[in-house]
């Protein structure tokens, strides 16, 4: 509401200004991936781009929220404490079995297990998706565009 003698040009606070949120072609986004230094990074961004979750909602993942059977992935707590289901590519689901296979102590419960070994009974940080984007971007050359997790958010919501 605007105050006596105002006029919308003279509002007392400047509008903030919305920008477009950044967006990866396919082919960044491949070079992305590939440019993980780990392959538990390289999972971690998989799962980002192919699933369109949070970066919070990838690091609670699960081994009990995967669904082969309907190939979807079950969701618990997103924004707003609302649980959801999500697609699961065939491409993500191998992906996920060579990294499951290829780990030395199999997890029981999280999908991205924390600590070094990523045996912890706790889940990995958001810290980690956060800095593995963030080290793949410099490696792949897109460090001008300001990588992070959500970012891979968006190209899946562009590129769907």
């Amino acid at each position: 509401m605007l105050k006596r003698g105002w006029s919308v040009a003279q509002t007392p606070y400047p509008r903030k200004v919305l920008h477009l949120p950044q967006v990866l072609s396919q082919e960044e986004v491949a070079r992305l991936i590939d440019a993980a230094e780990f392959p538990f990074h390289r999972i971690l961004l998989m799962t980002l781009y192919a699933t369109g979750a949070r970066r919070a909602e990838v690091a609670r993942l699960k081994i009990s929220d995967i669904d082969n059977q309907r190939m979807v992935i079950h969701i618990r707590g997103g924004k707003g404490r609302k649980d959801r289901d999500v697609m699961l590519s065939p491409k993500l689901l191998d992906a996920l079995r060579v990294d499951w296979r290829g780990l030395r102590g199999k997890p029981t419960d999280w999908l991205f297990p924390g600590n070094r070994w990523h045996t912890a009974s706790h889940p990995v940080s958001t810290k980690v998706l956060g800095s593995a984007s963030q080290l793949a971007a410099e490696r792949a050359g897109l460090e001008h565009k300001h990588i992070h997790p959500h970012t891979l958010r968006h190209c899946f919501a562009k590129n769907v």
